[in-house]
């Protein structure tokens, strides 16, 4: 059986570096950032505008999984956004993306946006 790891690294300028090469998760961001308005206008709308400033709505890090031989397999860019009032900020997760070359790239199965 594989052993996988989880590993995070910071978003910097739409990507991150991993053992000395720069990944390109402009693609990835502009559809995970869709997605996550999306589903908090269907799913609690009033609180969501009352809440949070959706224009915060960023990336922070990646969190991908590597296996055994240090081959990342995926990654789940984590979102920050910030409360209206300025008190605090929340993190939302987008989907999971293999990887394609340097770039994250959707698979149509393996979507999860959460809250």
């Amino acid at each position: 059986m594989a052993t996988i790891k989880k590993e995070e690294y910071p978003i910097k300028d739409n990507g991150f570096e991993y053992s000395g090469k720069h990944y390109d998760c402009r693609f990835a961001i502009k559809r995970d950032v869709k997605m996550i308005l999306q589903e908090a206008e269907t799913s609690h709308k009033d609180t969501f505008d009352e809440l949070y400033d959706r224009n915060t709505l960023r990336p922070d890090k990646i969190r991908i999984c590597v296996d055994e031989n240090n081959v990342h397999i995926y990654g789940m860019i984590i979102y920050l956004i910030d409360y209206k009032d300025n008190s605090w900020k929340r993190s939302a997760c987008g989907g999971y993306y293999p990887f394609w070359d340097k770039v994250l790239f959707p698979h149509p199965y393996q979507e999860s946006i959460c809250w």
